[in-house]
């Protein structure tokens, strides 16, 4: 039985790890990007995660920076539904004063 269930992990192990990943949003989240004349389309959990640990120009101790950061971490692994991470990284946005 353990033989059959690690096959199938190795043979369809690829295709187990493409359905862990979160579908993007419906709706994009529109952010000011730090240093730019510009504005920024946050469209996944993952594209969220991307921005709060390399671009955020807000506080990062924040509740909603925290509350932000774990969920679409969680989505991303298939444990939180993807408009929950919207919600939570545009809450952040709104606190950093970045959402358009």
């Amino acid at each position: 039985m353990a033989e059959d269930r690690w096959e199938r992990e190795e043979r369809y192990g690829r295709d187990l790890e493409k359905a862990k990943q979160p579908a993007p949003w419906n709706e994009s989240v529109v952010i000011s990007l730090p240093n730019a004349d510009h504005e920024g389309l946050v469209g996944s959990a993952s594209e969220a995660v991307a921005v709060l640990r390399n671009t955020w120009s807000g506080s990062r101790s924040g509740p909603a920076y925290q509350a932000a950061l774990t969920t679409c971490l969680e989505a991303m692994n298939g444990h939180l539904p993807g408009y929950m991470a919207r919600l939570a990284f545009e809450e952040a946005a709104r606190e950093a004063g970045v959402l358009r």
